[in-house]
C-alpha cells in the first residue's frame, strides 16, 4: 500500500523519467554509430546533439512561419466555418423536419461553442504556474536523457545490482529485449509520422483544401495517438472543406479513410506486430488507461509502456510456466482455408 501511494504521488516524476528514456533511446543509435567509428562517446553525443539542434532549427525556420500564418488564419476563420456548418444543418432540418426530431428547445449555437473553445484554449496557455511546471519537466527530461546517453553503463549496472549474481545475466537479456522493442517502436513511429504527413499533404493539396500543410502537420503529430489520432485529425480539414461544398468535405473524409487504411494495414503491422508485438486491442486499452493516468503524456507513452509490460510478463511469468495453448486453441486454424485433417478413427464392422 505504501509503495502504491508513493507511486501515485510521484507519477509526475515517473512521467518525466519515461520521457527521458524515450529521448535517450532516440539519440542512442546515432551516438553508438559514431562510437563504432572511433569517436569518443562524449564527442559523439555532442555531434549528434548539434545535428539535432541544427535540423530542428532548419525545419523550424521553414515550417514554423507557415504554421503560424495558416494556423492563425484558420483560428480567425473558425467561427465562420462553424457558422456555415450550422446554417447548412439548419437548412437540412427545415427541408427535412423529421431530422430535427421532436426535442424542441433552444438550438445548439456551434459558432459560440467554437469561439468559447478558442477563448478557453488561450486562457489555458496563459496559466503561468502550469507552463513553468511543464518547462521544468521538459528541461529535466532533456538533461536526464543526455546523461543517460553520455554514460549509460552505470545506470544499467545499478539496475542489475538489484538482482542476485546468478540472475544478472538473465536480467540484462530482458533489459536488452525491452530496449530493442522500444527502439523499434520509435523508429517505426517516426517513419509513420513522415509517411502520414506526406500522404495527407498530397491528398489535401490535390483537392485544393485550404491550410493543407497545417492539417498535414497536425495529422502527422496526432499519428502518435494510436487509432484515435487520425479521427481527431480529420475533423478540421473536413469542416474547412465543408465551407466550399459538402461533396468536397465527403472527399476529404474518403482521403482520411484511405490514409487510415494504409496506416492500419501497412504501418501498424510493421510497428505493432514486428516491433512491439502488441495486439490492437491491447494498444487501445493501453491508450485509454495511460491517458486516464497521465493525460497527454500517457497517451504518447502508452504503446512503449505496454511493450515493456508485455516483455516482463512474457519473460518472467509466461515462459517460466511453460504454458502451452489449450487444445481448443490448437484446433482453430490460423488462416482461412487451412483446416486440420480429422484424426483417423477406427470403424467397427
Amino acid at each position: 500500500m505504501a509503495g502504491g501511494l508513493l507511486f501515485y504521488e510521484l507519477v509526475g516524476v515517473i512521467e518525466v523519467l519515461a520521457l527521458a528514456l524515450l529521448m535517450a533511446l532516440i539519440l542512442d543509435p546515432a551516438v553508438n554509430l559514431l562510437v563504432r567509428l572511433k569517436f569518443p562517446r562524449f564527442l559523439a553525443l555532442l555531434t549528434v546533439l548539434g545535428g539535432v539542434v541544427m535540423g530542428i532549427g532548419f525545419l523550424g525556420s521553414i515550417v514554423l512561419p507557415i504554421l503560424l500564418e495558416q494556423g492563425g488564419d484558420f483560428l480567425a476563420q473558425a467561427p465562420g466555418v462553424a457558422r456555415s456548418v450550422q446554417e447548412y444543418a439548419q437548412g437540412l432540418s427545415e427541408s427535412y423536419p423529421s431530422l430535427a426530431g421532436s426535442g424542441g428547445g433552444a438550438s445548439f449555437d456551434l459558432t459560440s461553442a467554437i469561439q468559447e473553445v478558442i477563448q478557453r484554449a488561450g486562457e489555458l496557455w496563459s496559466i503561468t504556474t502550469r507552463g513553468a511546471g511543464l518547462l521544468l519537466q521538459a528541461v529535466g527530461a532533456v538533461v536526464m536523457a543526455l546523461y543517460m546517453v553520455a554514460n549509460p553503463r552505470p545506470l544499467v549496472n545499478g539496475v542489475l545490482a538489484l538482482f542476485p549474481l546468478e540472475k544478472r545475466e538473465r536480467a540484462e537479456e530482458i533489459l536488452m529485449l525491452i530496449r530493442e522493442r522500444v527502439s523499434g517502436w520509435i523508429i517505426g513511429q517516426i517513419a509513420a509520422i513522415l509517411l502520414i504527413f506526406v500522404l495527407t499533404w498530397i491528398g489535401l493539396a490535390a483537392l485544393g483544401v485550404e491550410y493543407a500543410f497545417t492539417f498535414a502537420v497536425l495529422t502527422g503529430i496526432l499519428e502518435i495517438v494510436p487509432f484515435f489520432g487520425p479521427i481527431l485529425a480529420a475533423v478540421p480539414p473536413t469542416l474547412v472543406a465543408f465551407v466550399d461544398s459538402p461533396t468536397k468535405a465527403l472527399v476529404v473524409v474518403v482521403i482520411y479513410v484511405a490514409i487510415h487504411q494504409i496506416e492500419a494495414h501497412i504501418i501498424s503491422p510493421m510497428v505493432m506486430a514486428r516491433s512491439v508485438q502488441l495486439h490492437p486491442v491491447m494498444v487501445i486499452l493501453a491508450v485509454l488507461a495511460m491517458g486516464d493516468l497521465l493525460g497527454v503524456a500517457g497517451v504518447i507513452l502508452a504503446v512503449p509502456i505496454a511493450a515493456v509490460v508485455t516483455v516482463l510478463l512474457d519473460e518472467l511469468y509466461v515462459k517460466p510456466l511453460g504454458a502451452a495453448p489449450s487444445p481448443k486453441a490448437v484446433e482453430v486454424p490460423d488462416h482461412e482455408g487451412e483446416r486440420e485433417e480429422p484424426a483417423p478413427t477406427s470403424r467397427s464392422s
